[in-house]
């Protein structure tokens, strides 16, 4: 898929899942408004009915045509010209909000026109055993002489339990929602994942074009009459093919080594390794190639050589690995210290160089298998992007652990930390 479909696609995906959401916050705040509308028009028609069948047992008329007063969506003011019998009041309330389905908690008080008092009388739990509360003088409201006070104290939770359709609608949403985040997730992987291999294929093709037409030029050398009566020419090149099928060789084994890593079939054989004489060594290797550019070492042992244990073979090449790439990504100077410091528990090998450095971007990267640091359109820097995956996988199969720091144009530091018993 290409890089613009994608771009589409995500930003059209996005606008429709905001417009989703704004059309669903839309009718959920419409439902809530239209459930609420709803309860209280339920509410005051049972207390309506209260106060009528309160009236009917006194027999008496309301001084008012709506007895029923919203104070708010909690809170309910019902006036009645007589006085109220608690025991009366608290039957009426529970048969009819069972009537009308009105199931939740209720609180409820009576305003005494002796003492200008409001006396709670009681509280009652559709779902728990009733208590009985005593509650402190509360204001008189004005123009009412007998009425009872009702207070809904869980009316936001009950509103809301009356809408299940729309909490399902909206929890269907935020999944949909995931999914479609997952689903870009997935995309820009698998696109990253096809850079990095399209890479790899480009970096492995280079790799092998030189050795091949190196290889195919000599063989039309020979190929020439006269070459026959020039022994040490063909000796000379007979040599240079040696170099270069070896140096074949070497990429397929790189490459080939790498299912190994991942299926993790390799074995790892145990010495002592003396990690001053390894350094030395990688360091000779490393100084008899020529780089194009001027390599300096220095090592900081403190005079000692420092004994770990592990897979000479493969501490080696990782050692190997990391110098290498501190040169490969150098400039056209480059000073490569290796140092090593023991503490109580391990012993801690850095390797630290003044070259271009990785970006933050890149850091987290660079241990991923393919994966090279870009250092633009040029093909300056020739390798698979295997050697820090090897690196870490080795490292891990060790069971020691790796650092990195790195700043663009001021060099990167590897610390490899190995436990010792």
């Amino acid at each position: 898929m290409k890089e613009s479909h994608i771009k589409i696609l995500t930003v059209l995906g996005i606008v429709a899942i905001v417009f989703v959401f704004v059309i669903q916050i839309f009718w959920v705040r419409q439902a809530y408004h239209v459930t609420e509308s709803q309860f209280e028009h339920t509410v005051t028609v049972a207390l309506r009915q209260v106060a009528e069948k309160i009236s009917a047992k006194n027999k008496t008329q309301f001084l008012q045509k709506n007895p029923v007063i919203k104070v708010n969506p909690r809170h309910y003011i019902v006036e009645v010209n007589s006085e109220i019998d608690a025991t009366l009041l608290d039957h009426y309330l529970i048969t009819t909000f069972d009537y009308f389905n009105i199931n939740q908690d209720v609180e409820y008080s009576i305003y005494s026109c002796e003492d200008n008092t409001m006396v709670y009388c009681n509280y009652i739990q559709k779902r728990k055993p009733q208590k009985v509360m005593t509650l402190d003088v509360l204001p008189k409201f004005e123009g009412l002489d007998y009425y009872f006070s009702i207070h809904f104290p869980h009316y936001p939770i009950i509103s809301m339990n009356n809408i299940p359709m729309w909490m399902i609608t909206s929890a269907v949403l935020v999944f949909v929602t995931l999914f479609f985040v997952y689903a870009l997730f997935v995309v820009f992987y698998q696109k990253s994942v096809s850079q990095v291999q399209k890479d790899f294929i480009n970096n492995m093709t280079h790799e092998f074009k030189t050795p091949i037409s190196t290889i195919s030029l000599i063989q039309q050398v020979f190929s020439e009459p006269d070459i026959s009566k020039n022994p040490e020419r063909i000796a000379s090149y007979s040599g240079i093919i040696g170099d270069e099928v070896q140096r074949l060789n070497a990429l397929v084994e790189k490459v080939l080594h790498v299912s190994t890593l991942e299926k993790k079939e390799f074995e790892l054989f145990y010495t002592e390794i003396s990690v001053g004489e390894v350094v030395d060594q990688v360091i000779h290797t490393l100084s008899s190639i020529d780089f194009g550019k001027k390599v300096e070492f220095e090592k900081d042992f403190g005079g000692q050589s420092y004994f770990i244990k592990g897979d000479i073979v493969h501490f080696t090449n990782i050692i190997h690995n990391i110098i290498e790439n501190a040169v490969k990504y150098s400039y056209e100077e480059v000073t490569i210290l290796i140092k090593a410091e023991e503490t109580k528990h391990s012993v801690i090998l850095t390797i630290k160089d003044d070259g271009m450095g990785i970006s933050k971007k890149d850091l987290n990267k660079i241990f991923t298998k393919f994966f090279r640091v870009t250092t633009g359109n040029k093909h300056d820097v020739k390798g698979f992007g295997l050697g820090l995956y090897y690196v870490k996988q080795i490292i891990r199969a060790h069971r020691w652990k790796i650092e990195v720091q790195s700043e663009p144009t001021k060099g990167t530091t590897f610390k490899i930390i190995i436990p010792i018993s």
